[in-house]
């Protein structure tokens, strides 16, 4: 009887027809502009992004820290853009942590890292015993 009502089931599986989804299909990259600009009591940031349908992307972001004291306005720009230098022009701090001159250069190309051989003897160790599993039987 069991048998019968699992049979029944597969066969209703088997009778509903079943549809492989279609892949989503999607079309070129469409332009886009995306900006934001936002101000709090530590300073400010924006962002601007662009593309014209390719897949080429362009943008600016910027962070503001504000810092004033009695001389007046001191400007902080955090940054990681290849080629800049730590250097203070015209009383603004800049601390770069990117790398600048010949490691810039060097940075920008990419290496690839082979594994040396390993000429080690092979470890043996005794198979694992194994253990039949246990089934209940109830007929």
């Amino acid at each position: 009887m069991k048998s019968l009502i699992v049979l029944a089931g597969v066969f209703v599986a088997c009778a509903v027809g079943q549809h492989a989804q279609e892949p989503e299909q999607y079309g070129p990259p469409a332009p886009y502009l995306y900006s934001y600009a936002t101000e709090d009591s530590e300073g400010s940031s924006t962002a601007e992004e662009s593309t014209n349908g390719s897949r080429r992307i362009q943008g600016k972001y910027t962070i503001l820290l504000a810092d004033a004291d009695e001389t007046g306005f001191h400007a902080d720009v955090i940054t990681n853009v290849l080629g800049t230098e730590s250097k203070d022009p015209a009383d603004a701090t800049i601390l770069s942590s990117a790398p600048t001159g010949v490691e810039a250069a060097l940075q920008s190309e990419p290496r690839q890292v082979e594994a040396k051989p390993s000429y080690a003897a092979p470890v043996y160790a005794p198979a694992p015993a194994t253990y039949a599993p246990v089934h209940a039987r109830y007929f």
